[in-house]
């Protein structure tokens, strides 16, 4: 009902593919439904640029971001058409990914807003799942090519340095900021020396950075992606901070901030982890796929939309967040590709 007349969500391609996805991973589509998503991906698709990004290069600023989403949703849709696109789209955010070891530093494997911004968790977190549900193209039958399987292989083993530096693990991180304390430990932040749920004195006296919430769960999505296992000791210990931390109340660490994205990225990181209980630190086992369908279903308007009172990074936007939502919803009911790309 908020789509407008030229296909768009917001005129804003990204808000636009997040709904889009959200429509086509809803089970069997009526006519009217594939029509709004094969419009919205048209409008979208009137913003590929000549490099491969997806991105109103007139008024915005994160060309890797919005290239990322809206990647997603054309893999997810899988259109004839659009096959080109996939592969173009695909290069941009593989070449955007920083490679430059020595000059790099911290933010080497990182993905930013744009090639020449700081990484960051969340870009990162993005572009991973979409190079994730689009590694296929660089293997065989889809390419015969040798070179594109290494150059994938490659962008992963950057990936796994990258997520080092933003984890709250002393065994892996050796940054100053790391927090070690029992109740950060093993959580992941925004990027490196900054986390936006500000910072905890150590017994040194350095301001070490918080864990929270919805960079946990960007954090395990990622190092799942990233070709990481359960026994991992980086997987090990993010899961034990979320089940210090588990919880579908608030974002941890962050309130009511992000709330939806939180959720949506819960959804997506419960998901790939692969199990349907999740076991709390106190030992309550949980059907983690009701108790989050719960608290969504609870906070929805009468009109069918989710909003956030708290504004902080557009979720006062219900196009936004009822894209998140439903999309969490989704996954929940077992409708996983659009984050294990079954």
């Amino acid at each position: 009902g908020r789509q407008q007349e030229n296909g768009a969500w917001m005129e804003h391609p990204a808000v636009t593919s997040l709904a889009c996805t959200a429509i086509a991973n809803s089970g069997e589509l009526s006519e009217a439904e594939e029509d709004a998503v094969n419009r919205g991906l048209d409008y979208v698709k009137t913003f590929l640029q000549d490099d491969g990004s997806i991105w109103n290069a007139e008024i915005e600023q994160y060309p890797n971001y919005s290239t990322a989403v809206s990647l997603i949703a054309f893999v997810v849709v899988d259109r004839p058409q659009d096959q080109a696109l996939l592969r173009a789209a695909r290069g941009f955010i593989l070449g955007s990914q920083f490679k430059d070891e020595a000059a790099d530093g911290v933010f080497y494997g990182g993905i930013g807003y744009g090639k020449q911004l700081r990484p960051d968790l969340s870009n990162t977190q993005w572009a991973l799942e979409a190079l994730y549900l689009t590694d296929h193209l660089d293997r065989e039958p889809a390419t015969t090519d040798p070179a594109a399987a290494e150059r994938s292989e490659l962008a992963w083993e950057r990936a796994r340095e990258f997520l080092k530096q933003v984890q709250n693990l002393p065994e892996v991180n050796d940054q100053v900021w790391v927090a070690s304390d029992p109740e950060n430990r093993g959580g992941f932040v925004y990027m490196p020396g900054e986390s936006k749920a500000g910072t905890v004195e150590t017994e040194d006296g350095v301001d070490a950075l918080r864990s929270y919430g919805s960079m946990g769960y960007a954090g395990l999505k990622s190092l799942i992606y990233a070709r990481l296992d359960r026994d991992d000791p980086r997987v090990k210990a993010v899961v034990e901070w979320i089940r210090k931390n588990y919880t579908f109340d608030e974002n941890p660490g962050m309130k009511d901030a992000g709330y939806y994205y939180y959720m949506h990225t819960a959804a997506k990181a419960l998901a790939v982890f692969g199990a349907d209980v999740f076991t709390a630190a106190d030992g309550t086992q949980d059907d983690w796929r009701q108790s989050l369908s719960g608290a969504l279903i609870k906070r929805q308007q009468e009109d069918g939309s989710w909003v956030n009172e708290n504004g902080r990074w557009w979720e006062s936007a219900p196009e936004l967040v009822t894209s998140y939502a439903v999309l969490a919803l989704e996954i929940a009911a077992g409708n996983e590709a659009v984050a294990t790309a079954k």
